[in-house]
């Protein structure tokens, strides 16, 4: 659990920006878009709903395009209901923002939404996963961003560059600052990862994941002390099957 959360935090703040996102958007689609000609828009800081809140997501400038992408390490069936419950959150945002009048009489125009899934779990995804809404259909397109599974592992590709940050961190014992720095030697994104804030916001990161982790390893043992099954535990308090018996072990 607490790789996860890392891997899922990294993503967010290195495609949060838009010189990296447009590299991954070129990837999933081959459409290259300008970093001055988007703008980064995330649900967890316009809402406070605390568990409605998206991985990345873009406007184009012109308000042509409204992109939301998703990291998943695991399957997920209610992916495109969940995407889709962010679109029209965001698009309602964007309504008020520009002051649209979605009760005239004059149609207004909101921008078209493009749904993306990148995985890099063990088990297998489909291309594309589809959300069946009887007479619309809505997907969203899959792609694998394992590091092997990249087709350019240059230096200055963000989404290499995360392929690789997700191998090193998935290692045993591995710090975040020996990751970056590991990263660094590597070649990758050196000016990104050498700032001192970016370091700073990867160790907060991690430090609050450790937290989480820690939080869920003392209710796991609360659980099985009152004799709920691995299984029980395991879906109570997010930990893996694994990370469960080795508490019992």
């Amino acid at each position: 659990m607490e790789r996860q959360h890392a891997k899922d935090s990294a993503f967010t703040l290195m495609f949060g920006k838009e010189e990296h996102v447009v590299q991954l958007y070129e990837l999933l689609t081959g459409e290259k878009l300008d970093p001055s000609d988007i703008k980064s828009v995330q649900l967890k800081d316009k809402l406070q709903k605390p568990r409605l809140y998206n991985d990345v997501s873009f406007l184009t400038k012109d308000h042509r395009l409204l992109v939301l992408i998703e990291h998943q390490s695991t399957l997920c069936g209610n992916m495109v209901f969940r995407m889709l419950e962010y679109y029209v959150t965001l698009v309602t945002e964007f309504i008020k923002e520009y002051k649209l009048n979605k009760f005239g009489s004059k149609q207004i125009h909101i921008p078209k939404a493009e749904f993306f899934v990148v995985y890099n779990g063990n088990g297998k995804m489909p291309e594309l996963l589809p959300l069946d809404l009887g007479s619309v259909q809505v997907e969203a397109k899959v792609l694998n961003i394992h590091y092997d599974n990249l087709p350019d592992h240059s230096g200055n590709n963000s989404v290499a560059a995360y392929g690789r940050f997700v191998q090193l961190v998935e290692e045993e014992g591995r710090h975040i600052n020996d990751v970056i720095d590991q990263l660094i030697e590597e070649g990758y994104l050196i000016e990104f990862f050498e700032r001192r804030e970016v370091r700073d916001m990867f160790a907060e990161v991690f430090s609050y994941d450790r937290e989480i982790f820690d939080k869920g390893i003392q209710t796991a043992k609360n659980f099985l002390q009152m004799g709920l099954s691995s299984e029980k535990v395991s879906k109570g308090t997010g930990l893996s099957i694994g990370e469960v018996k080795k508490l019992t072990g």
